[in-house]
């Protein structure tokens, strides 16, 4: 099949994930990059009020991407910008939370072929962290993101370091994870919080979708989430939002750099914080 029945069919997609929604007040997990900027789009295009937020250390990455993008969708953006402290006593908060979380579902880790004592590490406490304060600042009750898209859609640059075949594998295994169990520690974040997460490529049909894809839609001569910078063009969104290169939340944020600064003055390693903290 062409690449443009593609596109359309998940636009489509997204769309119906979306819509359902229409009648709540959304906030927006907005970074300013590929993943949020199409959910922005589609929202602006279905008329469905949001406010957009973005967190994160002073001066970080993450501000100066989300505020070009809202610059050009013409959206109003609420920056939140944290402090160390406040970093740090988030950072005990959503550790125990996935801590509970973990122990709580031994065995459905174990057959995602995981270890729960080895799941709370930097990168599981850290990848949904930055949530964790947009969904404690923003007074909407729902909060939308575009989490998943990454892991479905090939959009890690480690994928990049495979063969194709270990890749697709490498996929293919993330994202089975991620439907099955891992997905469930944005859910406990957003609880936590008192808040509904709306994940809309990690909708059953969306996920279903994607997982058919051919892999040269998902990583096509080093492009990662070719897929998806397609759709943004299709949808009217500028070259340099389709081909904006971000860096993971985490790190966009700058939370992991004062995730490390923390760890290093209790002179410990940041596996050794993670655990010393929970």
């Amino acid at each position: 099949m062409h690449e443009k029945f593609y596109v359309k069919k998940l636009k489509e997609l997204l769309i119906k994930s979306i819509e359902k929604y229409k009648n709540q007040k959304i906030a927006l997990a907005f970074s300013g990059g590929l993943d949020s900027c199409i959910i922005a789009k589609l929202m602006i295009d279905l008329k469905i009020p949001f406010t957009a937020y973005v967190i994160g250390i002073e001066n970080c990455k993450d501000f100066q991407s989300a505020e070009k993008a809202a610059k050009e969708l013409n959206i109003k953006l609420k920056k939140i910008t944290l402090d160390e402290k406040e970093i740090e006593q988030g950072l005990v908060i959503q550790t125990k939370i996935l801590k509970k979380l973990y122990e709580e579902n031994k065995e459905e880790i174990k057959k995602i072929n995981q270890n729960y004592k080895e799941k709370l590490n930097p990168v599981s406490v850290s990848s949904n962290f930055p949530l964790f304060f947009v969904e404690k600042y923003a007074k909407e009750k729902s909060l939308i993101s575009g989490l998943g898209a990454d892991t479905i859609l090939g959009g890690f640059a480690k994928y990049l370091k495979l063969s194709k075949k270990n890749s697709e594998k490498e996929i293919k295994k993330e994202t089975s994870a991620l439907l099955k169990f891992d997905y469930k520690e944005d859910l406990a974040t957003a609880e936590y919080h008192n808040k509904k997460i709306i994940m809309p490529f990690l909708d059953k049909k969306v996920a279903n979708f994607c997982l058919k894809l051919p892999y040269e839609l998902k990583i096509k001569k080093q492009t990662r989430k070719y897929i998806l910078i397609q759709l943004a063009k299709y949808i009217n969104l500028s070259n340099e939002t389709a081909y904006r290169e971000k860096k993971s939340a985490q790190y966009g944020t700058g939370i992991m750099k004062t995730m490390k600064k923390l760890a290093k003055k209790k002179n410990i390693t940041l596996n050794e914080y993670i655990r010393f903290i929970s």
